[in-house]
């Protein structure tokens, strides 16, 4: 696996993960702030960048 494929790799788990939250986030009414401070945390955590 080269170097790519492992940030592309890490870059759909995130996107996954942040949007599973999200949904769940907006659900429970959770506030904007926190839940932006999550999602940051999860990019950092896969250590991927954010892309709006």
């Amino acid at each position: 696996m080269n170097k790519s494929d492992s940030y592309d790799s890490k870059l759909s788990q995130a996107r996954g993960l942040a949007s599973q939250l999200g949904m769940f986030a907006e659900e429970n009414d959770i506030p904007k702030d926190l839940w932006d401070s999550l999602e940051a945390t999860i990019y950092n955590f896969y250590q991927v960048s954010h892309d709006r």
